[in-house]
């Protein structure tokens, strides 16, 4: 086997065929340094840890697609390729994609997330319950052993004695503890003894430790929820995305205890004050029951008062009807008729000879006989039907002891079926009205 020599150029083109083969996708993690900038749009930079550095470009066609830029002396995760530079014989990283590192990654991760659940609506004030200013039963949301339920039960036992405490417990760290904690609202709204509010706490820690109170599992359920939440998540500079969707967020568990009921002190003017306004109200309420009666009573004797006019005027519209048939009005008209005739008939006469005179005398006579005869009988039938009319008369009937009775609307009732028990209704007699109301109905058998 011959050994000979490669060139430069060969040897060259070896590696970078096995540089861009064998890392033709990886991850690096490093510190930015010597960063820059040229016109062309390029990005060129260091990319170091405490022992080595690399080489590493972001070509101008990648940097509009960037979500981050490089930033000299952070922190990043680099993806990408190597790429071997054949005139200078030296390599370097060909950046696709760039990403914080660590910490950096959950504050990235916090933002995206903070935005997407903005933009569902669960951060927005109006959707936020109010909290019951003297609850009974507080719920409360975190690890059974955890020193964050004793602070609570500390604060609770200087408020009012009749708290009662009803703890849903739940896993406050790691994988699955969004899940527990989840499960851990539902089951306090399922309780027989649902709460009026619940606290949902857990004692200070790094952003890993308080992660899963950003899990959208967590933030949902405070979303969902029915029973009003205050958090009390870690310590006041810590802020969760359940703080953001809590009803009300506390700057630690023994504040959010401290918010959820006033102290024992600070309860007693409120309710001398409560009872004030209790008091004031009550007496309010008496005027207003009072003035509402006086009102209730004035209608209805108005209403009274106006359904009798009503009748009244109905029974003299019935009489003017009446007075047409009346008996002694048409006789009144015939003895009119009677006389006119009479009249016509003496002019007439006035001009007719003595002879004729004679001839019509008997004839006038009869006339006359005829009229009284016509006059007696007529007199007669207009005394029967005067006498059968008031017969018939409405105050005759009620002289009589029957009544015409009405409802409250003034409507004649002329049958039970038209009747229900506790029916207020009106007697009209014939010198007055009495008002009554039903206790028993009772319908003819058939």
């Amino acid at each position: 086997m011959s050994n000979i020599p490669l060139t430069v150029t060969e040897l060259t083109a070896r590696i970078k065929q096995m540089l861009e083969q064998g890392f033709a996708s990886i991850e690096v993690e490093g510190e930015v340094s010597r960063l820059t900038k040229p016109s062309s749009g390029h990005i060129y930079f260091t990319i170091k840890d405490s022992h080595a550095a690399i080489s590493a470009v972001v070509w101008r066609s990648t940097t509009a697609r960037l979500k981050t830029q490089p930033q000299e002396g952070q922190t990043f995760v680099f993806t990408g390729r190597l790429s071997l530079y054949e005139p200078r014989g030296s390599y370097q990283l060909v950046v696709t994609s760039i990403k914080t590192a660590g910490a950096g990654q959950l504050a990235e991760a916090f933002e995206q997330r903070k935005a997407l659940f903005a933009s569902k609506g669960w951060f927005d004030s109006h959707r936020k319950k109010n909290i019951p200013q003297l609850p009974q039963r507080i719920g409360i949301v975190t690890s059974a052993t955890a020193a964050a339920l004793e602070d609570v039960k500390k604060v609770l036992r200087m408020r009012p004695a009749w708290l009662h405490i009803i703890l849903s417990p739940a896993i406050v760290q790691g994988e699955s503890a969004p899940t527990s904690i989840a499960q851990a609202i539902h089951r306090l709204h399922q309780s027989e003894s649902k709460p009026d509010v619940i606290l949902l706490v857990r004692g200070g820690g790094s952003i890993e430790d308080l992660w899963c109170f950003n899990d959208e599992k967590v933030v949902q359920a405070i979303v969902d929820a029915d029973i009003p939440i205050i958090s009390g998540i870690g310590h006041e500079i810590d802020t969760t995305l359940a703080d953001l969707a809590a009803d009300v967020r506390a700057a630690t568990p023994s504040n959010a205890a401290e918010i959820v009921c006033p102290a024992k002190d600070t309860l007693k003017p409120q309710l001398s004050r409560l009872y004030q306004r209790l008091y004031q109200a009550l007496n309010s309420l008496k005027d207003a029951k009072y003035w509402a009666l006086e009102r209730a009573n004035h209608q209805l004797k108005q209403h009274i008062r106006l359904s009798m006019q009503k009748h009244h005027l109905q029974i003299r519209k019935l009489k003017t009807r009446l007075q047409q048939f009346e008996p002694n009005h048409r006789l009144r008209q015939d003895i009119h008729r009677f006389y006119t005739l009479q009249q016509r008939l003496f002019a007439a006469a006035q001009h007719i000879t003595s002879q004729k005179r004679q001839i019509l005398n008997p004839i006038i006579y009869q006339l006359h006989l005829s009229y009284e005869h016509q006059l007696q009988h007529k007199h007669q039938q207009w005394q029967q039907k005067h006498e059968q009319l008031l017969a018939m008369s409405p105050m005759k009937v009620l002289e009589r002891g029957y009544t015409i009775t009405t409802n409250a609307k003034g409507e004649v009732v002329s049958s039970v079926q038209n009747l229900a028990k506790d029916d207020t209704l009106h007697l009209h007699l014939h010198d007055g009205m009495a008002t009554t109301q039903v206790s028993y109905i009772k319908g003819k058998t058939s």
